[in-house]
């Protein structure tokens, strides 16, 4: 994806969702608590879904609702048929009937696992494998815990000595100190555990939240405590929920046998989500409001907000919002930023445009992170013509007049949204990869549109989208990947995204919720891909139907039209199982006769340029394009 830098400094407001952070904190809680728990304006994303496939895995009810999540300790299999999906960056808006409740199994006098067993995977949520990996010690079964390969290249060593120290059996399947691993038992004893400080505050918060359902614990902190507004937020988050934590200015802490209990928890905004917006008000001399935030979090990233001030710019503070007044001009620093380490290449970053050096100490977690941070920093600094120094825990910014550059993400979500950043300055900063942000912010690439995008492009700016519309067996696949490799742009297939966000195949998702829903969805992910430039977009058959999804798809990019009769999409569709009917008729050559017949006029309408595919190779279809376009 190319970012458009802006032109002139602009005055925006915009929302921010949830924090990660808390609402990650809030479902694990509250699958823990003995009644219904309703958490408000959650963040739903990757990291969080992960959290909830894992917790439905170990027999909890979710249910995913507009702006909030329900929570019924118990079993999926109370729910309704088809009420269990979640939508990834969309939550589902449909309601459901409120399943029976039950509780989350528990052992209560020995060790031993019953005979059943879970497959809970963390994906590459780091909060999610360390948080389920302490609650799986006290759940019957054995539990096989793992995580795709990003993640399972980060060390979890430590907690897992933690919890052997308080009882469990844990085997690693792989290299010792890292996942998958299996647990064989399923119960934690009361005592004190000892944990180094300075590793992972999240392994610590795993074992602060698991210790009310054990017993009395202590938790002897090794070393000095990182991150520890980490460890505040979670303090925080059990005493909502009704358990108290002794913090022994974080050299120890005491809990004793605790009930969790709550009915309604309210997530407040994303200090790390609200960061970007306001960095890009540093960098252009921008005026930027982030509604629901609360000023006074304790949030470890509300700390991003004093560096800023400390390079010259202006924060105001409202009841339920913050404004940035930027500068534009970026002064150097030198800041420790042990505690906000997710902070760290956003402020990289703006120390590239510093006139002078900025130092930030504190950066040696940054290894373990999502990739190694530290050294992706240097390597795309680089890339900007910015020089860099590292020791283990020193970053050294030499800033100057950088230069744009093609940004490689590591599959890292905040690689794509901090230099981003940059975009907003510099033309022809590009973001390789940009669909990483669905980790934990989705909407990001919108929200960054309510900023800093034009609302149109001129038909003949060359970075606009080509969109390929048409029929089921029009070839906008294949024709795609080949445009996409002739014109060396990045390629998308919008069903793919749909159903990826929804976590199931298409036809399933047909099945479960029907057509309405599924056109929901589309218009949702349409919005996604419509704020990207430089682009070619496969779309789904149907996405004509919905005139306002059209319209968007006007707006950054040329739609081109595939068109092609009954007898060729027929001898091209051929029998496939996996799409679903679109109508009543008894075979697959009526329903598309039908199909067409329906659509045709909405095609015409919609299309920029129309090609005549039945004679034409998918090869001559792109030149056709070309020569169009």
């Amino acid at each position: 994806m190319k970012i458009i830098p802006l032109q002139q400094p602009v005055a925006k407001t915009i929302d921010i969702p949830g924090s990660k952070s808390y609402t990650n904190r809030a479902l694990f809680l509250a699958a823990l608590t003995e009644k219904k728990v309703t958490i408000i304006n959650p963040l739903v994303s990757e990291d969080t879904e992960a959290m909830i496939r894992c917790l439905r895995a170990l027999g909890v009810n979710v249910h995913v609702g507009n702006n909030y999540i329900e929570i019924f300790p118990g079993y999926p299999e109370f729910l309704p048929a088809g009420r269990q999906g979640i939508s990834g960056s969309k939550m589902l808006k449909q309601e459901m009937p409120k399943p029976r409740q039950t509780r989350l199994k528990r052992v209560r006098d020995d060790n031993k696992a019953n005979n059943q067993s879970y497959s809970l995977s963390a994906r590459l949520s780091g909060t999610t494998m360390r948080f389920i990996l302490a609650l799986a010690c006290i759940i019957p079964g054995v539990k096989t815990v793992s995580g795709e390969e990003g993640l399972n290249n980060r060390p979890i060593g430590d907690l897992v000595d933690a919890l052997i120290q308080m009882g469990a059996k844990i085997e690693y399947l792989g290299k010792k100190g890292y996942p998958p691993v299996k647990i064989l038992s399923s119960k934690l004893n009361e005592g004190t555990v000892k944990i180094k400080g300075s590793v992972s505050s999240q392994f610590i918060s795993s074992l602060l939240m698991i210790a009310p359902k054990v017993g009395s614990v202590e938790i002897e902190v090794l070393g000095d405590q990182i991150s520890k507004q980490y460890i505040d937020m979670t303090i925080d988050t059990m005493k909502q929920f009704g358990a108290n934590v002794i913090n022994n200015n974080y050299k120890s802490y005491k809990m004793f046998k605790q009930k969790y209990n709550g009915k309604e928890y309210s997530v407040e905004g994303d200090f790390s989500s609200a960061s970007y917006f306001f960095a890009i008000a540093a960098l252009t001399g921008s005026t930027i409001t982030i509604q629901n935030l609360n000023p006074y979090s304790l949030q470890a990233d509300r700390e991003f907000l004093q560096i800023l001030e400390k390079m010259g710019n202006k924060i105001l503070y409202k009841k339920n919002a913050v404004t940035v007044k930027g500068s534009g001009k970026i002064r150097p620093i030198n800041v420790n930023m042990e505690n906000c380490p997710d902070q760290v290449m956003t402020l990289s970053v703006l120390a590239a445009f510093a006139n002078g050096t900025t130092i930030i100490h504190g950066v040696k977690s940054l290894k373990i992170k999502e990739t190694d941070r530290l050294l992706a920093i240097k390597n795309e600094l680089k890339k900007m013509g910015i020089k860099t120094d590292s020791s283990n825990s020193t970053l050294t910014i030499y800033g100057g007049n950088p230069k744009s550059a093609s940004i490689e993400t590591y599959g890292d979500h905040r690689m794509a949204m901090a230099f981003a950043v940059a975009g907003a300055r510099l033309s022809g900063m590009e973001i390789q990869n940009p669909l990483v942000v669905n980790k934990t912010f989705p909407d990001f690439w919108m929200k960054l549109a309510e900023i800093a995008f034009p609302a149109e492009r001129d038909r003949n700016d060359k970075r606009r989208n080509i969109v390929l519309i048409g029929m089921r067996g029009s070839g906008k696949t294949t024709v795609a990947k080949l445009l996409a490799e002739k014109l060396q742009k990045n390629h998308i297939e919008l069903d793919e995204m749909l159903a990826k966000k929804v976590g199931m195949p298409i036809a399933l998702i047909v099945e479960k919720y029907g057509w309405a829903y599924f056109r929901k969805v589309e218009s949702d992910v349409v919005k996604e891909v419509a704020v990207y430039s430089d682009t070619i977009i496969s779309t789904g058959g149907g996405v004509v139907i919905n005139t306002e999804s059209v319209s968007t798809l006007k707006k950054s990019g040329t739609l081109v039209l595939l068109d092609a009769s009954v007898e060729t999409l027929v001898k091209r569709t051929g029998n496939t199982k996996n799409r679903p009917f679109l109508t009543n008729k008894k075979n697959r050559k009526e329903e598309i006769r039908e199909v067409l017949k329906q659509r045709k006029t909405l095609y015409g309408q919609a299309a920029d340029e129309i090609i005549a595919t039945d004679t034409l190779s998918p090869k001559e279809v792109v030149e056709e394009i070309l020569l169009k376009l």
